[in-house]
Formats: structure tokens, C-alpha cells, sequence
């Protein structure tokens, strides 16, 4: 007995792990279903698509070819019309232009004329009298014929000179439309003329662009401004160069030679400079402010004679300035005698300043003219417009003279 219930129950502990085993089988057939379902749902689904792709790029090849036919068609329908135009369209174009160029123009609004010519067709009759439909493409072949055989022909607007004028409310839009016969006779001719309102032309705004040499006051002031902007900016040499070509073109420009000289003078280029003042005093000797600046340039290299005797010829110009300098310029060149003159005509021009009487005075005191030194003297005293310091020299120079 002990036996048999050691069995029962070795039966009972296998039956609870067979169910556990099947159970676990089952789930694991359960679990992979959902899986091939969808690996199948999802292959479909690129078939489909792929098919739909297919079928779509046959229909739109179709529709290109198709579409490629009737384009083809059309071509060769225009083609073989344009080759039956009536040679005559030529001659009357032709004909237009000759009669173009014999026109006058119009003052108002012009108009287009455009004549249409029409030739005759001829249609040949069916076999015993039927009437046979026309195709598709007859009726395209039709009315293309019509339409290129319609040359348009434009003229200008003829005008009588004498009376009448074409007026806008005279312009009228005439169309005749083309009508093709059929039957046993031949075609008919019609000459239709179209008249049409043309568009004004729009004015075109042109630009001309065209060369006009300077003269050589233009060309001279242009190079003068270039020459100032090359100032500005320090570039020496290039105002130099083109204060040289200014003189050239403008030999009596004395400020422009005087620019010139200056910056000569500037980098000491001494005789460069004067050579210039003296080809400017050359031209107009009574320029006194070329002589004053040629006289400096030679004081400053020591040289009183050659500025003394720049100054000279204009001894008698009655300009201070111009004055003054030649006194100081013959004093420096101990030409006393001239110095003299130059400060009578100063006190000739504005008797009222007493220095011109105090420069005198000294001279005459230098030359031991005394009595004349004294006069000097007591006239520039008589100005009140000497410093101190000179009423003190003049007051001491008069003892002095005195004993």
C-alpha cells in the first residue's frame, strides 16, 4: 500500500508541471501571432503602394505622349499652312514701305492701318455631289489657313495737307470674318480692310553720351581744383605738376605762378622759382606782387642788389606795401638816394603817419644832411602816432643835431 500511494503521489506532483508547461506553450503561440500579423499587414501595404506608383507613372507617361501627338500635330498643321501663303503679301509689304517713305508725318494721334488680304480657296467637290463632313483636323487646317493668310500690312495714316486731318473720332474697327464655301465652283475673293486704333508708343527717355574737348580755360580751372584737392591732402608733387601745366595753358595767370613759386620756394628750389617770377614779369612788367615776391627769394639768399633791382622799375607805384619795401630794400643795398624817393612818395600818399617822416629823418641823418634830419624830425614829431621809445630817439637826435 505504501507502494502504491508513493506512486499516487509522484502522479500527482508531475500533473500540476505538465499544465504549468502547457500553459507556457500556449502563451508563447500567443504571444507571437500579433507579430506576424503585422509583418503581413505591412508587406501589403508596400505592395499596394508600390503598385499604386506604377500604375500612376504608365497613366502620366500616356498623357505626355498623348499630349506630345497633338502638339506635333498642330506643328505640321501650321507648317504646311504658312507654305500655301500667297507669295503676293510680300509684294504688298513691300509696296507699303515704298509708300512709307513718300509720307509725312502726322501731328495727332497716328492710327494703323491694317489691310488683310484674302485670296481665293478652292475646294474641290466630292464624287457625285455628296457632301462629306470635315475631320478634326480639316477644321483645324482651316482656320489656321485663315488666320496666317491674314497679313498685317501697316501703313502710316496718309495726310492731306491742304484741308482734311485724320481725327480720332473718324477711326472705326472694321472685321470681316473669313467664311470658306464648298461645292462645284471655285472659292470667292474678299478684300477686307481692317482699321484699328493704335496704342500711342511710349516715349523712351535715351541717354547720348558724347566727347566735347574742353577749352583751355576749362581744362586750366579743372586742373587747379585737382590741384587745390592735392594740397589738401599733402600730395606735393602731384600739385606742383599740375600747377605747371595750369601756367602752360595760362602763361598771364599770375596767382597760379605765384602757388607755383611758393612751393618751389617751400623746398628751397630758389632759382627754379625766380626763373618763373621773371617769365611772369616778362609778360606783364607792371605786376608788382610778382616783383615783390621775386625780390623776397633774393633777400633771403643775401641778394640786395638783384632784389633792389627788381623793385626799381615800379619806383613810383603808389602802393605802400610796395613802397616800404623798396626804402628797406635800398637801405640793405646802402642806395640811399632811392630809399630817400621811396618815403617821399610815402609821405606824398598819407602825409598823416609820422613814421614815414622818422624813416626820412634817419636817412637824412645818415648822409649828414642835418638841417634837413632836423626838419624830419620835428615834423614826425608833430604826428603823435610815434611810440615812445621814438619820441625819445627823435627828441635826442635833435640836441644832438642842435649843438
Amino acid at each position: 500500500m505504501s507502494v502504491i500511494n508513493q506512486m499516487l503521489k509522484d502522479l500527482e506532483q508531475r500533473s500540476p508541471e505538465s499544465n504549468t508547461d502547457a500553459t507556457q506553450s500556449g502563451n508563447v503561440a500567443v504571444a507571437h501571432s500579433p507579430i506576424k500579423i503585422v509583418l503581413v499587414t505591412g508587406f501589403c501595404v508596400l505592395a499596394v503602394c508600390f503598385l499604386s506608383f506604377y500604375v500612376w507613372q504608365l497613366i502620366s507617361e500616356n498623357n505626355a505622349l498623348k499630349a506630345e501627338k497633338i502638339t506635333n500635330k498642330v506643328n505640321a498643321v501650321q507648317m504646311s499652312s504658312a507654305k500655301n501663303r500667297p507669295e503676293n503679301i510680300s509684294s504688298q509689304i513691300n509696296t507699303s514701305k515704298q509708300i512709307n517713305s513718300n509720307e509725312n508725318t502726322v501731328q495727332n494721334d497716328p492710327i494703323n492701318v491694317h489691310v488683310t488680304k484674302i485670296y481665293d480657296q478652292q475646294e474641290i467637290a466630292p464624287v457625285n455631289g455628296q457632301t462629306a463632313e470635315p475631320t478634326d483636323v480639316d477644321k483645324v487646317l482651316s482656320n489656321n489657313s485663315a488666320e496666317t493668310t491674314a497679313k498685317l500690312i501697316t501703313t502710316k495714316p496718309l495726310v492731306n495737307n491742304s484741308a482734311s486731318q485724320v481725327t480720332p473720332a473718324k477711326k472705326a474697327k472694321i472685321i470681316a470674318d473669313t467664311h470658306s464655301h464648298s461645292g462645284d465652283s471655285s472659292g470667292h475673293s474678299h478684300d477686307i480692310v481692317d482699321i484699328v486704333k493704335a496704342k500711342p508708343k511710349p516715349k523712351v527717355n535715351k541717354m547720348s553720351v558724347s566727347r566735347r574737348q574742353l577749352s583751355a580755360d576749362e581744362l586750366a580751372e579743372q586742373k587747379l581744383v585737382l590741384a587745390e584737392k592735392a594740397l589738401a591732402a599733402k600730395q606735393i608733387e602731384k600739385a606742383e605738376k599740375l600747377l605747371e601745366d595750369v601756367v602752360i595753358i595760362r602763361p598771364s595767370d599770375s596767382q597760379t605762378r605765384k602757388k607755383l613759386a611758393a612751393l618751389w620756394f617751400g623746398r628751397q628750389a630758389y632759382q627754379d622759382a625766380v626763373n618763373l617770377l621773371s617769365q611772369g614779369i616778362a609778360l606783364n612788367g607792371k605786376d608788382s606782387s610778382l616783383r615783390q615776391m621775386k625780390a623776397r627769394i633774393h633777400l633771403k639768399q643775401g641778394q640786395f642788389t638783384a632784389a633792389l633791382n627788381t623793385l626799381k622799375p615800379l619806383a613810383q607805384l603808389k602802393d605802400e606795401q610796395y613802397q616800404v619795401m623798396l626804402a628797406n630794400t635800398a637801405q640793405q643795398a646802402k642806395q640811399n638816394k632811392i630809399a630817400v624817393d621811396a618815403y617821399k612818395v610815402l609821405i606824398a600818399m598819407k602825409p598823416d603817419i609820422g613814421r614815414w617822416s622818422l624813416g626820412l629823418a634817419v636817412l637824412y641823418d645818415k648822409n649828414s644832411q642835418f638841417e634837413l634830419a632836423s626838419m624830419a624830425y620835428k615834423k614826425a614829431l608833430t604826428k603823435n602816432d610815434l611810440s615812445v621809445s621814438s619820441e625819445n630817439f627823435v627828441k635826442q637826435r635833435l640836441q644832438v643835431i642842435g649843438q
